[in-house]
């Protein structure tokens, strides 16, 4: 084979690489066929080699306490706030697609082993009259079940700091000892 085959080989495959990370949803066919008078399969590789060079991202499991139910729009919920929290410029929250949302309940009897196999946990905070009463009491359930120690306050964008947030996460550390991650906004 001839350098200038492989060189044009090698870079219709970088072409393809790079179509490939940029999402373009159409590959060209072209850059992926052979060279004339290359017979090395190393240096154009098919698109099924393609894909396996790029695998999908793995979601990131965050598991979500405090929510009535674990429909889809529970679910749904948690995504939102999420991308809120994306859209103001919070480059953890990636986008909320990203987020493996799994809905538990904080009486379950297996949460240790929840707390062992998943680092990522969020308190769903609503902003009804009986929130703090309902909250305190989701965790100490968690507490006393041997849930997490460590929780991601997800609560509605217009809930202020002062009074119910600030009220519930002192009394999580100083009754349970338990930390709860309210974001300033």
């Amino acid at each position: 084979m001839s350098e200038q085959d492989q060189a044009s080989g090698l870079r219709k495959w970088a072409n393809l690489q790079r179509q490939q990370q940029q999402g373009e949803g159409a590959v060209d066919v072209a850059a992926a066929e052979p060279v004339p008078g290359d017979t090395s399969p190393l240096l154009t590789p098919t698109l099924a080699a393609v894909e396996e060079v790029a695998p999908p991202r793995a979601k990131i499991p965050l598991i979500v306490v405090g929510l009535p139910g674990s429909g889809a729009a529970q679910v749904s919920k948690v995504k939102a706030r999420l991308g809120q929290w994306s859209a103001l410029g919070r480059n953890w929250a990636g986008e909320p697609d990203d987020w493996d949302i799994r809905i538990v309940m904080a009486e379950t009897s297996d949460l240790a082993q929840l707390r062992e196999q998943y680092s990522r946990w969020a308190l769903w905070i609503s902003s009804d009259a009986d929130t703090f009463a309902a909250m305190f009491r989701t965790l100490r359930q968690l507490h006393e079940h041997g849930g997490p120690r460590r929780l991601l306050a997800l609560h509605e964008p217009h809930l202020p700091r002062q009074g119910l947030l600030n009220n519930l996460r002192e009394a999580a550390d100083y009754y349970l000892n338990m930390e709860l991650l309210v974001l300033a906004r």
